[in-house]
């Protein structure tokens, strides 16, 4: 994996208001802590951070930050810890790093990617049910994998792979059991069971409307009894960044 250069600013402002005017002009705010060192609070380019995760397909990327006026270390280098993004637009909406050691190993998720071709799916019409989309490696941050492969080839309708089956790069360790599933071959929906599994789930839902209707008249009737004496009043949410 290689180094990816960023630049982020320092920043004193903060809130909701400070937040809001930095969205407007194509930054957010974010944050970088680790290794025992102070969090600092920065501003950063939203297009900027968009090329920088662009860079490296597996959604991991090294970065050399630099921060003006900030003194770092030469073998210290930052991960994208979290980002938040707008449930609706999928706009970033802050940023949180972490100062890495580039000496020490690290844990990161990486994606898991399906090879081969089963039987169970090309001769008898299976479907590969993945259960483990990622996986917590353990590695160097410069050896950071891009993916770890595991092979469907030669499973049958029932049958699946594990853990211990991952084609794990060296230097890597996988760090969840390796007894864990990882996929398997289910077999087709016949179309009789579609419709039948259609059928029940039109059965619940009419089951539970029912039930709502109920209910909602039983609070109707609470709410006619009773006189409301009080007024809520309405809590600001907590600061942005």
């Amino acid at each position: 994996m290689e180094i990816t250069q960023f630049t982020a600013e320092a920043r004193a402002e903060f809130g909701k208001g400070p937040a809001r005017r930095l969205r407007a002009k194509g930054v957010i705010p974010g944050v970088v802590y680790g290794l025992g060192r102070e969090a600092v609070h920065l501003a950063v380019s939203v297009d900027e951070l968009a090329i920088a995760l662009r860079s490296a397909d597996s959604g991991n990327v090294v970065l050399d930050l630099e921060v003006p006026g900030m003194d770092i270390d030469a073998d210290v280098a930052a991960i994208v810890k979290d980002l938040q993004r707008d449930p609706v637009t999928r706009a970033f909406l802050c940023v949180d790093f972490q100062w890495i050691s580039l000496a020490e190993k690290i844990t990161v998720d990486v994606a898991v990617e399906v090879i081969g071709e089963a039987p169970g799916v090309v001769e008898d019409g299976g479907v590969v049910q993945v259960s483990q989309y990622t996986v917590p490696v353990s590695c160097l941050p410069m050896d950071i994998p891009e993916n770890v492969l595991i092979s469907i080839d030669g499973l049958a309708i029932g049958e699946g792979r594990y853990v211990r089956d991952l084609q794990v790069p060296e230097g890597a360790e996988i760090m969840i059991d390796e007894g864990e599933v990882v996929l398997s071959i289910a077999a087709p929906i016949r179309e009789e069971d579609l419709e039948t599994r259609i059928d029940e789930g039109l059965l619940d839902e009419l089951v539970d409307l029912e039930g709502e209707e109920v209910e909602e008249g039983e609070e109707g009737e609470e709410a006619l009894a009773e006189e409301p004496d009080a007024e809520v009043a309405d809590e600001e949410s907590s600061d942005e960044g």
